[in-house]
């Protein structure tokens, strides 16, 4: 997106085509800005989870991951990134880039407001997944001690069981205000509905699994669920 709008990168027309028979999108939908903002945050929280997976978090040697919800996020992100160009001018719509909508006034209320709120959802996400870590990890060498399971305390593990699925509503719901079209709202309807799911779940493993557990944390939304 930054060669296209930047650097003047000519979209491939058979790419252009695809879009359009995916989305059905004869005009674009939002402005050039609003998807630029997203892209960039978009790409900057898969970096961040790129990160974690790889140096951070701490997985069981003997865990296993299914087969189909391992290709279910290959998809999710597909689909994810594909929502957010699909209806973005140049990439649908007028191809000469200086009759595109570069900013609305919508867009100019709510990219500050939305750019700080996905950091700092952002940041309490890498925080909690720290403290994940951290339980398995020894404090003073930070080398594996543990693949066991304990209960994580401090920040918003003090309110909820999952706040790192928390945090992630919020960063989809972020994105679904500045991209409010459809598809995307749509994509947010998914995630709320499966970190929710999962949520629950662990929630109740760690209530049945720890006699000790904090009676008062919520599953996901604090007060709430």
């Amino acid at each position: 997106m930054f060669l296209v709008y930047f650097l003047n990168l000519e979209i491939n027309t058979y790419v252009r085509a695809s879009l359009k028979a995916i989305f059905g999108q004869e005009e674009p939908a939002v402005t050039a800005t609003a998807a630029f903002i997203a892209m960039s945050l978009i790409t900057f929280h898969c970096a961040r989870r790129c990160y974690e997976s790889h140096l951070l978090q701490v997985f069981a040697s003997s865990g296993k991951i299914n087969i189909c919800y391992y290709g279910t996020a290959y998809v999710h992100y597909a689909t994810f990134i594909l929502a957010t160009v699909g209806e973005a001018p140049l990439f649908c719509g007028d191809r000469v880039k200086e009759n595109i909508r570069w900013i609305d006034t919508r867009t100019q209320i709510l990219c500050i407001p939305c750019i700080l709120i996905f950091l700092l959802a952002s940041y309490e996400q890498y925080k909690s997944n720290v403290i994940l870590a951290n339980l398995r990890k020894d404090k003073k060498t930070g080398a594996v001690v543990t693949e066991e399971h304990r209960v994580p305390r401090g920040r918003l593990f003090e309110c909820v069981s999952s706040p790192h699925r928390l945090c992630e509503v919020i960063l989809y719901i972020v994105i679904a205000v500045l991209i409010p079209t459809k598809t995307m709202i749509i994509m947010c309807v998914w995630v709320l509905c499966n970190q929710g799911q999962y949520a629950v779940l662990a929630h109740v493993w760690y209530r049945k699994t720890f006699k000790d557990y904090p009676v008062n944390r919520m599953a996901i939304f604090p007060y709430l669920l």
